[in-house]
């Protein structure tokens, strides 16, 4: 039995690698504020919560005083405070960053973003600026650095894993509840930019748990980034198609241009996003569910557990996602367009 502390252990993963943890038999501390609980369906008593801010230098060093761990798993706070706290009193750190890290997440018009699939070595593209997610993509490789030279100087060994979209039960940003909603709300038809044809990288929570537990043990895993997603990707419009499917509806597709997007559609990129994972499948990694299964999961779980209508939960999506409105003018001027051109 080892014991293992996590730096959130609510939230989508968190959740996941707990309760993945404790199947396992090792003795788990998760340090979160207490603001949001999870019946992790272990009893309660095998897991111990320490309530503080993780965001706070001063707080995590007086919640964690004397105290160390076989290992840690950072899944929320600043990364950077975690580095400082945990530097000497814990053998092996997991640090989740993400997609931001490659300043390839938000490519503006123009741009002809990064080649797919995104290595871990990848370069950025340009030079970090004021471009809209700069300054998140900036803190993400500083957190990382940090982590670098941390184990550098033998602090612990430590891997790194790159997230990119979560999805599952409580994850923070609800990407598949633009469709389920709109099930839900008994919409047929709808707006997909570019046919759907994009290709969004996703991470179901139960397989980054599998990573997040596989780099946390394997030697191999010190002192490197991994990709951390699905294997296979789903293309938007097979998404939406898998949503509908699991929830016996059916859209009425149509196709708009990516520049008349009614609705803000947050898993229409102007790029794909696929992450190669050669690196982690190196070290043995395989899905532990499969894609499709794991949005049929996602879409009944949120049908049963639906969000509240414009809360912030919901807002995290964009301002003007569920606008029906002004996606039913869209598809009347788009399919007017097409009449007039024979199309």
């Amino acid at each position: 039995m080892s014991t293992v502390l996590v730096v959130g252990g609510t939230g989508p993963t968190g959740y996941a690698i707990v309760r993945r943890l404790v199947a396992e038999g090792d003795k788990v501390t998760i340090l979160h504020t207490g603001a949001h609980e999870v019946d992790f369906g272990t009893g309660g008593e095998d897991v111990e919560h320490v309530h503080t801010d993780p965001t706070s230098l001063a707080e995590l060093k007086s919640a964690l005083h004397g105290r160390s761990f076989d290992s840690a798993v950072s899944t929320s706070g600043r990364l950077r405070h975690v580095v400082t706290v945990l530097s000497g009193r814990i053998g092996r750190l997991v640090a989740v960053t993400g997609l931001p890290g490659y300043t390839a997440w938000k490519v503006p018009v123009g741009d002809p973003g990064q080649p797919m699939p995104l290595r871990e070595d990848a370069k950025p593209p340009r030079p970090l600026g004021d471009l809209p997610g700069d300054r998140l993509s900036a803190g993400v490789q500083r957190g990382e650095a940090l982590v670098a030279e941390a184990e550098a100087r033998g602090a612990f060994t430590a891997a790194i894993l790159r997230y990119t979209m979560v999805y599952g039960p409580y994850a923070y940003v609800p990407f598949e509840w633009y469709f389920v909603r709109r099930v839900l709300d008994g919409r047929r038809e709808l707006a997909l930019e570019g046919d759907g044809l994009m290709l969004p990288q996703r991470g179901y929570a139960e397989n980054l748990a599998e990573a997040v537990l596989l780099t946390l043990t394997h030697p191999g895993a010190a002192g490197h980034t991994f990709n951390v997603g699905d294997e296979h990707v789903l293309s938007v419009a097979a998404i939406a198609a898998t949503v509908a499917e699991a929830l016996g509806h059916e859209f009425d597709v149509v196709p708009v241009p990516l520049a008349a997007s009614p609705c803000g559609n947050p898993f229409a990129l102007r790029q794909h996003t696929m992450f190669d994972l050669g690196a982690l499948r190196a070290l043995g990694y395989r899905d532990v569910v499969d894609v499709r299964e794991a949005t049929r999961r996602t879409a009944r779980w949120m049908a049963e557990h639906p969000i509240g209508r414009g809360s912030p939960e919901e807002r995290s999506l964009g301002d003007h996602c569920f606008d029906y409105d002004r996606e039913d003018r869209v598809i009347e001027v788009y399919r007017k367009a097409l009449q007039e051109v024979g199309g």
